[in-house]
């Protein structure tokens, strides 16, 4: 029996403390759902200076991620808060330093969903998700979507944050508005999809793995006894060698088949010889060693050195690609004072 545990990491980057409550409160939500949850930040790239004229919220006690840590998870829940309707400069930098994950494929197959917050009702949240979407596709993760599952998201009877993208808080202006219970419900809400939506297909594909794993084994076994049997009485060759590729390729690499075909041309093309014909199990193996029929035998049989010459035809000069470019821009739309919001 094979049990597997899915590990999902919440990772968020927060200026005024808006993300990181909405992050915290993910984080516990996904370990109801009996994934394992790291919370991690995005390093930040500004100075103390620079975020004291910001007059930003202390960073939380949670560590910084590396590019590297990307590759232990299944899934990541990633919260920042929007730059002109994409994501601080502090993530792009870190998307940026991922090149050499995606030039070995290290993330592909797992999943990602988005969480930000605004200072307006209409700032950027669905663009926030949207604008990192080409990450993820160019690393080969899956952009899960929430969706509308959550019913506090169509409630008009006050201003909610969050939409199919993902979950949201609206901070406003001054950053004096903190996070909504309903607004903490969506996220909550998301958080459980997208465990459990990493949990079932991860499970599912360890369930592949182990019957693939044990059919594998078995089609093994079978083409490495019957690679032995062929090569023990065809070719000589060491049984050891009779692995299921290896038993594939050895019927082309035999000489049985000359035999074979020299045996059928040396009954048809002399007919008028019937003390030949009349006993061709016996004179097979010296058929071809005979004067008589070995001209017409090797001249209408294919010699199993001449046809191994095509394999130079097929090797193909064909020369990868090599592109790898990318880059952002920093730039911030939402102001506000850490002071004013209690979290």
């Amino acid at each position: 029996t094979l049990t597997m545990v899915a590990k999902i990491a919440v990772i968020f980057y927060s200026t005024y403390g808006h993300v990181r409550t909405l992050a915290e409160a993910i984080a516990a939500e996904a370990k109801t759902t009996g994934v394992e949850v790291d919370l991690l930040q995005f390093p930040e790239i500004l100075t103390e200076e620079i975020r004291g004229k910001m007059h930003a919220a202390p960073r939380g006690d949670y560590p910084d991620v590396k590019p590297d840590d990307l590759t232990r998870y299944d899934g990541f829940l990633m919260g920042f808060p929007t730059r002109y309707g994409r994501a601080p400069a502090a993530v792009s930098a870190f998307f940026d330093a991922t090149g050499g994950l995606w030039a070995k494929g290290a993330l592909i197959g797992k999943f990602a969903s988005v969480f930000t917050s605004t200072a307006s009702q209409h700032g950027g949240q669905e663009t926030t998700a949207l604008t990192t979407v080409p990450f993820f596709a160019h690393h080969g993760i899956t952009f899960v979507s929430p969706g509308y599952a959550a019913a506090d998201l169509t409630d008009i009877n006050e201003i909610v944050g969050g939409s199919a993208y993902g979950a949201a808080g609206i901070a406003s202006g001054d950053g004096s508005r903190g996070i909504s219970e309903k607004e903490l419900n969506i996220a909550r809400n998301q958080a459980t999809y997208f465990a459990n939506t990493v949990k079932t297909l991860e499970k599912h594909a360890a369930g592949l793995t182990a019957t693939e794993g044990a059919a594998a084994a078995t089609t093994g076994a079978a083409a490495a006894g019957a690679a032995t049997t062929t090569t023990s009485t065809s070719t000589g060759t060491h049984p050891e060698e009779g692995a299921p590729a290896l038993g594939k390729a050895i019927p082309t690499e035999s000489t049985t088949p000359y035999t074979v075909d020299d045996s059928t041309p040396a009954a048809t093309e002399t007919p008028k010889e019937t003390a030949a014909t009349s006993e061709p199990a016996a004179t097979t193996p010296a058929t071809a060693a005979e004067p008589t029929p070995a001209p017409a035998q090797k001249e209408t049989t294919p010699d199993p050195a001449a046809a191994a010459t095509p394999a130079p035809a097929a090797a193909s000069t064909t020369k990868p690609a090599q592109q790898k470019k990318k880059g952002g821009i920093f730039a911030m739309c939402c102001g506000g004072n850490s002071s004013n919001y209690e979290s």
